[in-house]
């Protein structure tokens, strides 16, 4: 099959460790995409970095030109952004513009410290601006630079200010992962609703709660939350509003960008079943950091939450420590190669990405 030309080179991923597999099926993704398209048959090389430290301690990573030079590069990667992914993103990033690739961007399935967007009273700053500097000071040479910076159900809205205009493009996964809970409730015959932590929140999916409500002809009632935060890791929900009475008896999807140790959520979901009257609780995220703990919270006797719904914009197939939660049937994961994959072709060709919403 004749290969168009991009004048910005052929595509190639290059995965973090731990992403190889997602960008083999977002690369399968890309093929069959442009396949159904018809035309701007696009393949995919992939170029894997090996990451190593030396006797002392110093980090290496070896990566040659390869697929790289003169090519549209895409580092495929995610948070959250402990010391070893920042260090290891910044040298790749390096790397990558060194080798003189064409174009670069990273996909970030969850942005780096974005849980950090705002001061943390007098002893910590908001980081994401200090993050996005980081990657496009290691992305920079004479004839290289950080293009773009694709990034999922970002914590909050001012986000995509935090670089340069247009540098970030942001994606929405929660119709994918609302979507799956759903037709799960529906195909069990339950009654659903759907409760938010703040009005906020339910404002920025409301184009996604129309489009569902048309595609399964039903209506879904929406609560929200007034939360007291104590913190950028604690909070406590104080008061529900909106179609409260519609909660009893029902199976209510508690949507949210993330899940991190799973306390907050637990404890709200305590409230929503026994003050409430709900019959059973699914937690609905896009982002499972599930941290510190966290599997064992949601498979201990009475915890309120009966199942949880998450993406692999963190991967979780890879992590030992929630094979349990999985095994149990409490969580459920929805792929999102295919999207990533998708947008990653419009990107290839300049076209938009925010139409994919």
């Amino acid at each position: 099959m004749r290969i168009p030309h991009n004048d910005n080179g052929g595509l190639t991923f290059i995965p973090m460790p731990g992403f190889e597999a997602q960008a083999i099926q977002a690369a399968a993704a890309v093929e069959e995409y442009s396949r159904k398209r018809g035309r701007r048959y696009t393949p995919v090389d992939i170029k894997v970095p090996v990451f190593g430290s030396r006797a002392s301690g110093e980090p290496f990573l070896k990566f040659s030109k390869q697929h790289v030079g003169g090519h549209d590069c895409v580092i495929i990667a995610s948070g959250p952004g402990n010391w070893e992914m920042l260090g290891q993103l910044n040298l790749l990033l390096r790397y990558t513009a060194g080798r003189r690739a064409k174009r670069i961007a990273l996909a970030t399935g969850y942005f780096p410290l974005c849980r950090s967007d705002k001061d943390e009273g007098e002893d910590e700053f908001s980081l994401p601006q200090y993050v996005i500097s980081q990657m496009m000071g290691a992305a920079h040479t004479t004839t290289a630079h950080l293009d773009r910076i694709i990034a999922v159900d970002m914590h909050a809205p001012q986000m995509v200010m935090a670089g340069p205009t247009g540098l970030i493009t942001e994606l929405t996964l929660i119709r994918l992962v609302l979507k799956a809970a759903i037709r799960a409730a529906i195909a069990a015959g339950e009654r659903v609703c759907l409760a938010f932590p703040d009005d906020g929140s339910a404002k920025r999916t409301g184009k996604a709660i129309d489009a569902i409500e048309r595609e399964f002809s039903i209506h879904l009632p929406v609560v929200c939350g007034i939360k007291r935060r104590a913190s950028s890791t604690e909070t406590e929900l104080k008061q529900l509003f909106g179609a409260t009475s519609a909660l009893r008896g029902a199976t209510v999807l508690c949507v949210d960008d993330e899940i991190a140790t799973g306390g907050t959520n637990i404890k709200a979901t305590r409230v929503i079943k026994e003050e409430c009257g709900a019959q059973c609780v699914h937690a609905v995220v896009t982002h499972a950091v599930l941290c510190d703990g966290a599997a064992k919270r949601f498979l201990a006797d009475g915890c309120a939450v009966d199942r949880l719904y998450v993406t692999d914009t963190i991967p979780v197939e890879t992590r030992n420590e929630l094979r349990s939660l999985t095994d149990s049937g409490r969580l459920v994961t929805i792929g999102w190669s295919a999207e990533l994959g998708v947008s990653l072709y419009h990107h290839h060709w300049d076209l938009s990405i925010r139409e994919l919403r």
